[in-house]
């Protein structure tokens, strides 16, 4: 790539890699597409509504989404099989390309798969190959499909299908807080400071729990004052 260009390389880098990058991309979607064929293909099959007012457009790609999803539904009980069409398609090209696969197996499960100038590592039982093309497509690999005929296995039983899917899971929208930090917004978290009791004035413990709480305070005279009247002689 720098021998394009390094200034195209440094603004492509820009971006984040999850996006652009099948090494890093989720393999929960079964999907390794790159482009926006799907937005640019939806966008063509609303032109007609795409110039009307906004309520009529809303309602007309309703109307064709509802048809749609019905028509699919149909073709899907024409299947023979509990894999799309699609998908066979690729496998089938998979497994022609396996056929010019160099194969060694270390006794256990574990396959070495020799293909033209690179070399890839298989685990059949987790699904796995170093290329990433069958976790990120839920389609066995040429190298995949190469290590399950020499286990006598169909590579159409390893087909991911939706129950093998992960759903990703939507991220919480209340944000973490730290241990030291307080629960109620707009306040300081009280944790190191000294209780003072406001009873005796004692460290160590509130009013609450004061010791001298029942006890009774110093004695004071109720009896009022009496005060002496001079008097002068009689």
């Amino acid at each position: 790539m720098r021998k394009l260009g390094q200034e195209g390389l440094d603004n492509l880098l820009w971006y984040n890699l999850n996006k652009w990058c099948k090494k890093y991309f989720e393999t929960y979607s079964k999907c390794d597409v790159l482009d926006n064929n799907m937005a640019e293909s939806f966008n063509a099959w609303i032109v007609s509504a795409r110039y009307k007012t906004i309520i009529t457009m809303l309602e007309e790609i309703r109307v064709k989404m509802m048809k749609r999803i019905g028509d699919l539904r149909e073709f899907s009980n024409t299947w023979i099989t509990d894999i799309s069409h699609m998908s066979l398609k690729i496998l089938q090209e998979n497994i022609q390309k396996s056929m010019q696969c160099n194969l060694t197996w270390n006794g256990e499960r574990g396959f070495e798969i020799k293909h033209h100038e690179f070399t890839h590592t298989v685990d059949i039982v987790n699904r796995r190959c170093s290329c990433r093309s069958w976790q990120l497509r839920g389609n066995p690999c040429p190298h995949g499909v190469a290590a399950l005929h020499y286990k006598n296995l169909k590579p159409t039983h390893y087909v991911a299908n939706t129950k093998d899917q992960k759903v990703a899971v939507r991220p919480g929208k209340v944000r973490r807080k730290e241990a030291d930090e307080s629960r109620k917004t707009g306040k300081l978290s009280k944790r190191g400071a000294v209780m003072t009791c406001s009873n005796c004035g004692t460290e160590g413990h509130n009013k609450r729990g004061c010791p001298t709480r029942n006890q009774s305070g110093p004695s004071q005279s109720t009896e009022p004052c009496s005060q002496s009247r001079s008097t002068g002689p009689s």
